[in-house]
């Protein structure tokens, strides 16, 4: 029976679970470690006899230890097969088997052991590709790692041993990238998911490197081996650098590199790409729109994106393709235009709280407007087009953006007497200010010297804009409550970048040509999607809506998806299962969600027959 017992660890008293079984091979008695409870002290209340308290209350069942439950009513042989003297048992994840189920119903596992049999692979190329998707999402670590720990599932997730190949393996996985995603788009298009692409959201991130060096362009040579210019005198480049210092997300200084991600209106993601870190954010969606999107085959979508997409080019190419926009506007840097009609109270429709106070309001117009596009030619191409512009201010946001420039408000008007205090602020500071050269005696510009101006206009305009959003959208016949809804959906694509950096630990990149960082977030990818792909079953299950944009994740985190999966673990002799984790509520959520119910997993034979039922494609 399991006991905790209380042994020496570098002289200090430590816990451990553990238990004495009888071992046929060897004809005797022998003691099993189960865990590694920790440290003395972690637990020790302070209080007399804490131990035998401790043991007490363990022997009753008031404590559980990860959620590991001991069963008993086992197969009668409980024997263990034993090499060399190792007395440790070691409970192995089984969580994995929902991962593989959705991996295997996205199309992965067969694309690839195609590639495997029409190319000289020899090695486990599915196998390895499993193994670095599954510990993505459950132990991030560097692809040796992960490769270092692959026995950690109870049945072989890949049979291969060496990992030289690991770095073939991305190699394949980068060639394929593309291929890839298109046979994941349309096992979810034709799955009883399928792709709701009425509103597709498209946002653009990048991820820095622990370096300060990034990659160097590669230019044209010539038979002496000279840069080859072109006729504006530049430098022909051949291959641009990846990782490139650019503008960071997250004010970092060190290389970057762009990934452009769109997903649908289920939050589950269509298609991503990688840019050099110094490419801008708008110029990433053209290539995404005509190299990627266009062959998906996804009917037609209206593209929700922030202001960094609204371009003329963007939109006039979702236009042109039959296609619809929904984008965001800058209100401060359109405010000369806008002023005056976002502050006529005419026309607005208001809500108001209990107490009669506008918390929200918004109205539109219908403007004519002219979109351009350049060729690669150099000619233009022009459409005329109708858009509808709508703006709309909430007390929520305004009281937001009052307190968050509270302290930067009170300076600059501190500084309207001493403007001589901004000119070495930061540059968020410039916008209020202007040199001029005068000459302080008769004012006339004969001794030039720089004054610095207050400009009062401009200070007044920064804070009547607070509040206010403005977005634009090529669907003027939609219901502006309703696209203002659409809108605020991007907070969607925002949280998936969110989980690719946190729990997916999609850096820090321990990998750094070209082609493994492309394969590394293939590999990221494929997570986030089996992620969403269980949040969106459980959504259903829970008859929430998966079009909720505020807090769409109410079904179940990502966090707490890795936690229960990590958790639910169990430990074999082969003949027959000896231990096994308690099931957290996530995991019978996850079941009930597929149409089952909780299995008795207390055998071998019992959890292979449920891996079975799970490889039917049942997820999806």
């Amino acid at each position: 029976m399991p006991h905790i017992e209380c042994v020496k660890n570098n002289g200090k008293p430590y816990l451990r679970l553990a238990e004495s079984r009888y071992v046929k091979d060897i004809n005797k008695q022998k003691k099993f470690v189960i865990k590694n409870l920790g440290p003395l002290s972690k637990f020790d209340d302070g209080k007399p006899e804490f131990l035998k308290r401790f043991r007490e209350k363990f022997k009753n069942g008031e404590i559980d230890f990860d959620g590991i439950t001991y069963y008993y009513n086992l197969p009668v042989k409980k024997t263990f097969e034993i090499e060399g003297d190792n007395n440790y048992i070691e409970l192995k994840n089984i969580g994995y088997l929902f991962l593989q189920s959705i991996y295997n119903s996205l199309g992965i596992n067969q694309f690839l052991n195609q590639v495997k049999a029409n190319s000289k692979i020899e090695y486990d190329l599915n196998g390895l590709v499993k193994l670095f998707v599954f510990g993505r999402i459950l132990e991030p670590q560097s692809k040796k790692k992960t490769f270092e720990n692959k026995d950690k599932y109870l049945f072989q997730v890949t049979t291969h041993e060496d990992e030289q190949t690991i770095y073939r393996c991305l190699d394949v996985l980068d060639k394929y990238s593309k291929q890839i995603q298109n046979r994941m788009n349309t096992k979810i298009k034709n799955s009883s998911i399928g792709r709701v692409t009425n509103l597709t959201y498209y946002d653009v991130t990048n991820y820095y490197f622990e370096t300060m060096y990034g990659d160097d362009d590669v230019y044209e040579l010539d038979e002496n081996n000279e840069i080859v210019k072109d006729e504006k005198g530049e430098p022909i480049i051949v291959k641009k650098g990846f990782r490139k210092k650019g503008v960071s997300k997250e004010g970092k200084k060190e290389p970057i590199v762009q990934m452009g991600l769109f997903i649908d209106n289920n939050g589950i993601p269509v298609s991503h790409k990688l840019f050099p870190g110094n490419t801008q954010d708008k110029t990433t969606f053209k290539n995404v729109l005509e190299n990627d999107v266009d062959e998906m085959d996804l009917g037609r979508i209206i593209v929700v994106a922030d202001n960094g997409m609204n371009t003329q080019e963007n939109k006039y190419l979702i236009v042109d393709k039959g296609n619809g926009y929904i984008v965001s506007k800058s209100v401060k840097k359109s405010w000369k235009k806008m002023g005056l009609w976002a502050l006529d109270n005419s026309d607005y429709v208001e809500i108001n709280n209990s107490l009669g106070q506008v918390v929200f309001k918004y109205k539109s117009r219908i403007n004519e407007i002219e979109l351009t596009y350049k060729n690669e030619d150099g000619t233009k191409s022009k459409k005329k087009i109708k858009e509808k512009e709508i703006i709309y201010w909430s007390k929520k946001h305004y009281e937001k953006e009052v307190h968050q420039n509270k302290k930067f408000i009170e300076y600059l008007e501190s500084c309207k007497e001493h403007p001589d205090k901004l000119k070495d602020k930061e540059k968020k500071s410039q916008q209020f200010i202007k040199t001029v050269d005068i000459d302080k005696e008769t004012g006339e510009v004969i001794h030039p010297e720089k004054v610095i101006v207050f400009l009062d206009e401009k200070l007044n305009k920064y804070k009547e804009t607070m509040g206010f959003y403005s977005i634009v959208t090529s669907e003027i016949e939609e219901d502006d409550k309703e696209l203002i809804n659409r809108y605020h959906g991007l907070s969607r694509i925002e949280d998936s970048f969110r989980i690719i950096k946190s729990d997916l630990e999609g850096r820090p990149i321990y990998v750094w040509l070209e082609e493994h960082i492309k394969a590394h977030f293939l590999i990221c990818f494929i997570a986030l999607t089996i992620i969403r792909i269980v949040q969106y079953k459980i959504l259903k299950y829970e008859k929430k809506s998966t079009l909720n944009v505020d807090g769409w994740e109410q079904g179940i985190t990502a966090e707490k998806i890795k936690e229960a999966l990590n958790e639910f673990k169990a430990c074999s002799d082969k003949k027959g299962t000896c231990l096994i984790s308690t099931p957290k509520s996530e995991i019978e959520k996850i079941v009930k969600s597929i149409g089952l119910e909780m299995p008795d997993l207390t055998s071998i034979d019992k959890i292979d027959r449920f891996k079975n039922v799970l490889n039917k494609g049942i997820f999806m």
